[in-house]
């Protein structure tokens, strides 16, 4: 059974948008509605009440760092406060049953070019790590999304998330799929993520133009046969471009999305 969710702020004309379409749920911006230095308590507990109103979920929140934060820094206090940052962000998603962080945010993970690559790396790992004893306190997942080199110098493809996931054995961090990013850099789309079905547990999804699905080229109904094989029943949320229509653009992308999972079942194994 499909799960649609849809990567935008959780304002009330969009809220209204993807309940009349029938989404299931929402990915907010987490720097901008979760943040725990700028957004109260009592304001996430609001926000989580409107969108419970339209009747949908909070299931996961993208963009969790805000422009500043960089783990790799040569500075340690700036380091610290990465990692100060990801304790707070894991409390204020718990507190309103948001249960997926997304570990992108390029800024703060990219590695500078005066940063020696082992030295970065194991920075990145270290937050991390502390993402991973985060999400086992308050009980969410961190999950790592691999970024296409035109955006990201660190973790490209799933099979590096997988990997660096495994490395720290943590139920809580655990891999995202994005697909736009996986065709650009994995040599198969279907068997990476056959490979890392154990700890695949959010995708993204849009076209390779960053449109919705449907406006582009990707055979949809292949991706999703594969994720029935795989047992995936976690959420498909759209992070695409929507344009100044969302209601027409968001159902024809709902429309076409359905139609690719009917076309799926006809496929062979």
């Amino acid at each position: 059974m499909l799960k649609l969710a849809c990567c935008m702020q959780a304002l009330r004309e969009n809220l209204e948008v993807l309940s009349k379409l029938g989404f299931q749920g929402i990915e907010v911006p987490g720097s901008l509605q979760l943040n725990p230095y700028t957004v109260s308590k009592e304001d996430r507990r609001r926000l989580k009440e409107l969108v419970e109103s339209y009747g949908l979920k909070i299931v996961a929140s993208n963009v969790i760092y805000p422009r500043g934060f960089q783990h790799t820094s040569g500075d340690e206090y700036t380091r610290m406060r990465s990692i100060e940052y990801t304790w707070r962000l894991a409390e204020a998603a718990a507190e309103i049953d948001c249960r997926i962080l997304v570990w992108g945010s390029s800024h703060a993970r990219n590695i500078p070019p005066d940063i020696a690559l082992d030295i970065a790396r194991e920075r990145n790992l270290a937050v991390l790590r502390e993402a991973s004893r985060a999400g086992e306190e308050y009980g969410v997942v961190f999950a790592i999304e691999p970024l296409s080199k035109r955006e990201s110098n660190f973790i490209n493809t799933v099979l590096e998330a997988y990997e660096i996931a495994e490395s720290i054995g943590s139920d809580h961090l655990m891999v995202l799929a994005d697909i736009r990013h996986m065709i650009r850099e994995e040599d198969s789309v279907l068997d990476s993520l056959k490979a890392v079905a154990k700890r695949l547990i959010h995708m993204h999804i849009a076209d390779e133009n960053m449109r919705v699905p449907g406006r582009g080229v990707i055979d949809f109904s292949k991706v999703f046969r594969t994720l029935d094989e795989i047992g995936y029943r976690g959420y498909l949320s759209i992070e695409a471009r929507i344009g100044e229509k969302p209601f027409e653009e968001l159902s024809f992308a709902k429309s076409y999305i359905e139609d690719s999972y009917r076309r799926s079942l006809l496929l062979q194994p």
